[in-house]
């Protein structure tokens, strides 16, 4: 939240916009369940790995919660923040990582919001995330969503 205050801060004074990814492990609690806090432990690890290969030096990445993790994109417009996030969610899909057979696959629910437009303070910017997360959510899971122009 400090790095997102200080980037909407910087924002406002030069006018320049930014982006901010909401990530969410859509079968986090299948995984736990099915195959063990050992297999879901090891998933979040490969995503954070994932994430923090992805993302540039200027970028903050973070866990946020149990199974969801943010990433702020300064100086990054919401063309740029939709490739990366696509970038970040087909690398979570095709995670090489070794699960027992039959068991859930890993993928993400991600949602982009870009500063100004979809929230000027860092409150309104996480609900805004949080609403794209969920309608990637509800539009069947592991995939990318903006809010609706």
């Amino acid at each position: 939240f400090a790095a997102l205050e200080r980037e909407i801060a910087r924002g406002a004074r030069s006018g320049r916009g930014f982006c901010l990814l909401l990530m969410d492990l859509d079968e986090l609690k299948a995984i736990n369940d099915r195959l063990g806090h050992f297999h879901g432990d090891r998933v979040l690890r490969g995503i954070g790995e994932i994430i923090t290969v992805g993302v540039r030096r200027i970028d903050t990445a973070a866990r946020y919660g149990g199974d969801e993790f943010v990433v702020l994109l300064p100086e990054t417009d919401p063309t740029g923040a939709f490739v990366l996030a696509e970038k970040i969610r087909i690398g979570v899909q095709d995670m090489a990582i070794e699960l027992p057979p039959g068991g859930p696959r890993p993928s993400l629910s991600v949602g982009v919001v870009s500063y100004p437009f979809d929230g000027a303070t860092a409150d309104e910017l996480m609900i805004s995330a949080d609403g794209a997360m969920y309608r990637s959510k509800r539009a069947g899971k592991n995939r990318v969503t903006g809010i609706p122009v």
